[in-house]
Parts: structure tokens; C-alpha cells; sequence
């Protein structure tokens, strides 16, 4: 009885495992052709944290991007399962132009 239990917890433990890797590339995924439409450079994807909100767990994601190629800034995915409920950036600044 003690093996068919840790072979089960083996499995679950592997089955969250593959869960976890899965919503990370897909948040990569979805991030890249977010950037690409939005015409960002996007640097990094990691997860930041769990949070259960209104019992669901919900993963933060945070990303690293560019819109300008000098700058870096900080935005936010939001993902319930393999779902996007939420991504926010920051109000970009554009350089000052020079006088003419």
C-alpha cells in the first residue's frame, strides 16, 4: 500500500511539474506575438507568483521589454490555467526630440 501511494504522489508531483513548464511557454509564446504585434522588443518572460483571487489560482507573469531599443520596462500577464485574463504595461515615454 506504501509504494501505490508514492508511485501516486510521484505522478502528481510529475503531472504539476508538467503543468507548470506548459503555462510558462505558453505565456512565452503568447508574450512573443503580443510584443511582435505591439511592436516591442521583448528581453524576458518569468513567472512571478500564484495568487488565489475569488477561488481561482491565477499565475503572475512578468516581462521585460522594449519599445525603443534603449529603454527597458516592466509589464504584467495574468493567466488562469491556459487562459489570458489580463496584460498590462506601463504609459511609455517617448524621447524628447531635439530642437530644431
Amino acid at each position: 500500500m506504501t509504494e501505490l501511494l508514492g508511485l501516486l504522489a510521484i505522478c502528481l508531483l510529475g503531472a504539476g511539474y508538467w503543468q507548470v513548464r506548459r503555462q510558462s511557454e505558453f505565456a512565452r509564446h503568447w508574450l512573443e506575438r503580443y510584443c511582435r504585434r505591439q511592436q516591442f522588443q521583448l528581453l524576458s518572460v518569468y513567472r512571478y507568483r500564484y495568487v488565489w483571487k475569488k477561488g481561482r489560482l491565477l499565475a503572475r507573469f512578468r516581462f521585460e521589454f522594449s519599445h525603443d531599443g534603449l529603454q527597458h520596462n516592466e509589464g504584467d500577464l495574468w493567466l488562469q490555467g491556459l487562459k489570458v485574463l489580463d496584460v498590462s504595461v506601463p504609459v511609455l515615454r517617448e524621447p524628447p526630440s531635439p530642437m530644431l
